[in-house]
């Protein structure tokens, strides 16, 4: 469950519609004003969501880590790796790197220099390791 998740609303929602839901879920479930069970729980979830989305740095960092187990799911991950650790096949232009399964994991060097990303997932060509 992810903190949009607490609060009920979408991944792309605004931080006005942040801030009215978090305070329509405070009203709901503080307990001081709750009967309901698990209302306190409920309220420091809706709270620690808040804190965090509720700060665009926070949640700017919150969304990269979402980013980031994602694609952890999607793809085995067996290495990390830096630029410089691969090797680079000027004639093909792309850097490589050998897996232990005789394959190679393939960027193209236009890809690497043309990224935004700060971290590039890359899938073997021969395996899923």
């Amino acid at each position: 469950m992810t903190l949009y998740d607490v609060l009920g609303v979408s991944q792309d929602a605004s931080e006005t519609e942040i801030r009215q839901q978090y305070q329509e879920l405070a009203r709901q479930y503080h307990p001081d004003k709750s009967a309901v069970e698990g209302a306190k729980e409920k309220f420091v979830q809706v709270t620690e969501a808040w804190h965090v989305l509720g700060d665009s740095q926070k949640r700017r960092e919150y969304d990269d880590q979402l980013k980031r187990e994602k694609l952890y799911q999607e793809f085995p991950v067996s290495e990390e790796l830096f630029l410089e650790d691969l090797e680079r096949d000027r004639e093909e232009g792309v850097y490589l790197h050998h897996c232990r399964c005789g394959g190679h994991y393939t960027l193209a060097a236009q890809d690497a220099r043309n990224s935004t990303e700060k971290e590039v997932v890359v899938a073997c060509d021969n395996c899923s390791l």
